[in-house]
């Protein structure tokens, strides 16, 4: 990636900040393979960076255009190595087709969690930090073509957590959620509650219960 300035999606217009570049935080960790399926869970807020990238034009001429891009880590449960996606969130395309489809819509699609076409997202409502899905990895490699420790997101594996993957055993409702966030005037201060102690899938469906109108604050 580029030094271009980095800033927050949350508001996605805020303070503008160099982008530092940081040594592999994978270093020393067992490493993952290509082939297992990981628990991967959402360290951060994403950042947004601002590249180039070719484009196509139709009369197959070519030229450099700059896109942002939403830059993601994730921690996988077990090892904790980190696992990095770039996603491109100055231009969503929706599509039956899979090929034509934005990398970000077709990520939550695969995580249960759909984007609503023809609607820009409000994007603290979908990137919840803490957030866990199931996923395998692509592996990173140097310019000597062997792997440098470095991993990404196969976004075409995604899919949501088992149930056998809660920590207790148990499968929690939306309604320990609401019993969490019990007392919360809003639904920042509702996610504030229930991030670390709710699986995604249960705050995914808050959202959605919230976005429909039937959370009503102060949650009793």
């Amino acid at each position: 990636m580029s030094d271009e300035p980095q800033r927050s999606l949350a508001g996605y217009k805020s303070q503008v900040h160099d982008q530092i570049n940081y040594e592999n935080p994978n270093e020393g960790k067992p490493p993952l393979n290509d082939t297992d399926e990981y628990i991967l869970k959402l360290l951060a807020f994403p950042r947004v960076i601002t590249t180039t990238q070719d484009k196509e034009l139709k009369d197959h001429s070519h030229k450099t255009i700059k896109v942002d891009k939403a830059v993601c880590e994730f921690e996988e449960q077990q090892t904790k190595n980190i696992v990095t996606a770039f996603f491109r969130v100055d231009s969503l395309n929706f599509s039956e087709d899979e090929a034509f489809e934005s990398a970000i819509v077709r990520f939550f699609k695969k995580i249960k969690h759909p984007l609503t076409e023809g609607v820009s997202p409000e994007w603290g409502h979908y990137f919840v930090v803490g957030m866990r899905f199931r996923a395998r990895v692509a592996i990173g490699k140097g310019v000597d073509k062997l792997p440098n420790g470095k991993y990404f997101l196969d976004i075409p594996t995604c899919r949501p957590l088992l149930p056998s993957d809660k920590d207790d055993g148990t499968v929690p409702t939306l309604a320990d959620a609401l019993r969490i966030a019990k007392g919360a005037a809003s639904s920042g201060d509702a996610f504030a509650l229930l991030v670390g102690k709710v699986p995604n899938e249960i705050i995914q469906q808050f959202v959605s219960e919230d976005k429909a109108g039937k959370i009503k604050y102060p949650i009793q």
